[in-house]
C-alpha cells in the first residue's frame, strides 16, 4: 500500500512527537515541565498565559508545573508594575542551573540533528512546518499564529 504525502507527513509528526515523549520518560519529567523549562530558558520571562499559548497545554498543567518549580525555589513570580493582575514567571539562578542540566541532553540531540541536516534544510523545515501548522489552524477556523 502506497502512502500519500499527507499520510507520510502525519506519521512523521507523530513519530517525532513520540521521540520527545520518550525523552521526557527517560528524564522522568512530565511534558508540561519540559515545556516550561524549555520556554523559560529560551525566553527568560513569560506569563502563565504566555506559557499556555506557546505550549497549547491546559492552564491546569502549566499551573501545576509552575507550582512544582516554585516549591523547589527554581522559579519566581514577579508582578507587572503596570498591571497587578499580570505575573511573570522567571527561573531563579538555581532554577536556571537545574533547567540547563535537565535540558542539556535534549539540546544536544536537537543541535546534532540540526548540524546533520544543515542550515539550509533547517530553514526550509522551519518555514514549511510553520506554514503547514498555520494553514491547518486556518482550515480549522482558528487563529493559526500564537
Amino acid at each position: 500500500m502506497k502512502l500519500s504525502d499527507t499520510e507520510k507527513l502525519n506519521f512523521a509528526i507523530i513519530r517525532g512527537s513520540k521521540a520527545y515523549e520518550e525523552w521526557d520518560r527517560r528524564q522522568n519529567m512530565p511534558t508540561y515541565l519540559t515545556i516550561i523549562l524549555y520556554e523559560l530558558l529560551m525566553r527568560q520571562k513569560l506569563t502563565q498565559k504566555d506559557l499556555v499559548n506557546l505550549s497549547d497545554l491546559p492552564k491546569q498543567s502549566i499551573n501545576k508545573g509552575i507550582h512544582r518549580l516554585l516549591e523547589k525555589d527554581y522559579l519566581e513570580l514577579t508582578v507587572d508594575p503596570d498591571d497587578n493582575r499580570v505575573k511573570y514567571c522567571q527561573l531563579t539562578d538555581i532554577g536556571k542551573k537545574y533547567a540547563q542540566e535537565k535540558m542539556a541532553s535534549l539540546f544536544e540531540i536537537e543541535n546534532r540533528i540540526a548540524q546533520k541536516m544543515g542550515a539550509k534544510k533547517m530553514k526550509q523545515l522551519v518555514a514549511l512546518n510553520e506554514e503547514w501548522s498555520n494553514t491547518f489552524w486556518e482550515c480549522l477556523g482558528k487563529k493559526g499564529e500564537k
